[in-house]
């Protein structure tokens, strides 16, 4: 199977959040051992690609919630509360993109900036 074939295989999965033992046992009876390294590389890829994951500590209501979801349309949004690295506000992660609105995150950011600074 070619990159591209295995790279739309991978679409499809995470598109239709659907894979099921028995196309998962034609993968493995099919593909070469350089194609499941492919497969398996395009897969995470394509999966980190869908998903936004929100954490925050105590908890967000409905109205925000509505809110985040329509800032990334036709994406999985993960949230996960009560992470213990945020003090408060929110931190998105998507992609390879981190959009850190904590409280720690700020303050990382202040003292980074003092340190370069000194």
């Amino acid at each position: 199977m070619k990159k591209l074939q295995i790279k739309e295989l991978t679409k499809s999965i995470v598109k239709h959040d659907e894979f099921s033992e028995e196309n998962l046992k034609w993968v493995f009876e099919n593909f070469s051992r350089k194609e499941l390294k492919l497969f398996k590389c395009l897969l995470l890829k394509e999966i980190k690609n869908n998903n936004v994951t929100v954490s925050f500590t105590g908890k967000l209501n409905d109205e925000n919630k509505t809110k985040i979801n329509a800032m990334f349309p036709n994406r999985q949004i993960l949230f996960k509360c009560n992470d213990k690295n945020i003090f408060g506000g929110l931190r998105f992660e998507y992609n390879d993109f981190i959009l850190d609105y904590s409280i720690s995150g700020i303050l990382k950011k202040i003292l980074n900036n003092i340190r370069e600074r000194i």
